[in-house]
């Protein structure tokens, strides 16, 4: 068997209160976990947020862990308004029922798509009622942070349709 020992850097809390830390085993563990797609970029220092985005986007390019593109990749086009908490999916392929679909973003916070066709659909934050082209998440936070952030599309099956970083 093989022992090792794992160095815990301690970086303080975030804006949340929860504690930050870098792990090394003797190379950088948090950075290897994104670079083999087994993790994405969340709460990196904003010295390192280059460095994750880089990363997280070459795994996602060669599909590395997690990242298996969906057959839509390529088909989709995102635009997000952080101050108005929209986010505008514009999709360039054949109509394609969203069903069973989610959109993320780089924390936790997760939209299940209904029974919608995807032409031009904007998903709103807040609360509203459900049309053909317009859909409400139905939340009481915001989820776009000002700074930084990222949006992930993912088809039906769990892979990757579409994903948009700004701030990086």
């Amino acid at each position: 068997f093989i022992i090792s020992s794992v160095f815990i850097e301690s970086l303080g809390l975030d804006k949340y209160q929860r504690t930050l830390a870098r792990a090394y085993d003797p190379e950088y563990l948090n950075l290897l976990l994104v670079q083999q797609g087994f993790a994405s970029k969340y709460l990196v220092r904003d010295i390192e947020k280059k460095t994750f985005a880089s990363a997280e986007k070459e795994a996602i390019e060669n599909e590395r862990g997690m990242w298996r593109k969906s057959g839509y990749y390529g088909c989709f086009n995102t635009d997000i308004n952080k101050r108005l908490e929209v986010v505008e999916i514009v999709n360039a392929c054949a109509e394609i029922n969203m069903n069973g679909w989610k959109l993320k973003d780089e924390s936790r916070k997760l939209f299940s798509f209904p029974e919608v066709k995807a032409g031009s659909i904007k998903l709103h934050t807040f609360s509203g009622k459900n049309n053909k082209t317009e859909l409400f998440w139905n939340l009481k936070a915001d989820v776009w942070n000002d700074d930084a952030d990222t949006l992930y599309l993912f088809d039906k099956e769990g892979k990757l349709a579409h994903y948009e970083s700004y701030g990086y």
